[in-house]
């Protein structure tokens, strides 16, 4: 029997209203699904706090030397590119124990102690206070103790040999000691070459080189270490070239050492835990240093 054109178009009504209606309800659902996503990215960038700006000093006293080099910067948004020189501070306060600090004219941002007489005291508090429109950052260091150091095995020019080795406690080709200081809780040794390219390089394509020293492109000058004892065993982990060399020892401040207890064991820069720098970020930190001069050979 055949259907009447009439309910075949009832029929297909039917179905085109059903069609419809759930496609207005596949529209309903979809917008509001879309408004949901708009209305929590808002949220989202409604709730992240504006953050604004905070100072950011760096600066180290050496006793015995004059005060050349205080960077005085802004911090930044993580999420975007940070041009150091761009965040620089220009014209800002710069105060140590009440002096101002002037500004070099081609380095803006870093500044200086004004009398080119001054030298750093041992055994002193020195306050650095920084303002910059609204902000303002302080910190407090007291300069060490003046240092010297006992050489062992090893005088001041003489010839070294560079023995390669297989971990940190290979053969030393001497040792630098100072038992009867008391003024500092860490000690920063540097061994700084005169000349670094690569025609004094040391190659050493060894795994045991790599796990130890790095990569090629790690083996950096200076060459930096940090020890809590009151010697150091100077061996093939703290040379990458050879010739004449600067063993600079240095006893840090408290400051030096907060800053050391927030780095984990690899890092040599990093997040300043616990913070020295009052209202701001950085690092304010003195020292007091001997040095041993040394040529090296292979």
């Amino acid at each position: 029997m055949e259907i009447p054109v009439t309910i075949w178009r009832k029929v297909w009504i039917n179905r085109l209203g059903r069609e419809m209606k759930i496609k207005r309800m596949f529209w309903h659902a979809n917008t509001f699904l879309v408004l949901v996503v708009l209305m929590l990215i808002g949220c989202q960038e409604s709730l992240a706090p504006e953050i604004p700006p905070k100072l950011v000093i760096n600066a180290e006293l050496k006793v015995g030397y004059p005060i050349d080099s205080v960077f005085v910067s802004w911090t930044g948004d993580i999420t975007k590119f940070y041009d150091e020189k761009q965040q620089r501070v220009r014209d800002a306060d710069v105060r140590i124990n009440g002096v101002q600090l002037a500004e070099y004219d081609v380095v803006p941002g870093v500044y200086y102690y004004p009398d080119p007489a001054f030298r750093v005291q041992s055994g002193e508090t020195y306050r650095i206070e920084v303002t910059a429109g609204e902000e303002h950052a302080a910190s407090t260091t007291r300069t060490p103790a003046p240092f010297h150091l006992n050489p062992i095995g090893v005088q001041d020019g003489d010839t070294v040999q560079y023995i390669p080795g297989d971990s940190w406690f290979s053969d030393a080709f001497f040792t630098l000691e100072w038992y009867d200081y008391d003024d500092a809780r860490i000690y920063r040794i540097i061994s700084l070459a005169d000349s670094a390219t690569e025609a004094n390089f040391i190659e050493d394509d060894r795994d045991v080189a790599d796990v130890f020293k790095g990569k090629k492109e790690d083996r950096t000058n200076p060459a930096i270490w940090w020890v809590g004892d009151k010697f150091a065993r100077i061996n093939w982990m703290f040379f990458n070239y050879t010739g004449w060399h600067s063993i600079i020892v240095s006893a840090m401040d408290d400051n030096y050492y907060q800053y050391k207890q927030g780095l984990n064991f690899n890092q040599n820069y990093g997040q300043n835990f616990p913070q020295v720098v009052e209202n701001g970020y950085g690092l304010f930190d003195s020292s007091a240093s001997d040095t041993l001069r040394i040529y090296l050979v292979e």
